[in-house]
């Protein structure tokens, strides 16, 4: 597991709030929300965003790079339990061989 250390302002977040309160106005569900639950929502997404970029780290370190690419955020999605309701979001990479191959198939 890996753990995120706080670093900044106390107080003041990574993510801009202007944005995090436009995504939260697009729950109908959601009448209002407080300065103090916006601050808490912002904080919640950069945890986990931090958390997912971290295990996408490992697995592109396992490969020998620094840099983070999208499959090894897919590797991430699909052997991490915890993300297991991005796999719609961020499917696995599939070769244009294999698809290709597939759609000859059917």
């Amino acid at each position: 597991m890996v753990t995120f250390e706080a670093k900044g302002t106390p107080g003041a977040s990574t993510l801009p709030a202007a944005r995090v309160r436009r995504i939260i106005k697009e729950d109908k569900d959601i009448a209002a929300c407080g300065s103090d639950s916006l601050y808490m929502i912002t904080r919640a997404a950069e945890y986990f965003v931090d958390s997912l970029v971290r295990e996408s780290y490992e697995f592109s370190r396992l490969d020998k790079r620094k840099t983070v690419q999208y499959k090894d955020m897919a590797k991430a999605v699909q052997s991490i339990e915890q993300y297991d309701f991005l796999g719609d979001i961020i499917p696995p990479t599939v070769t244009l061989k294999k698809t290709t191959n597939e759609k000859s198939q059917q």
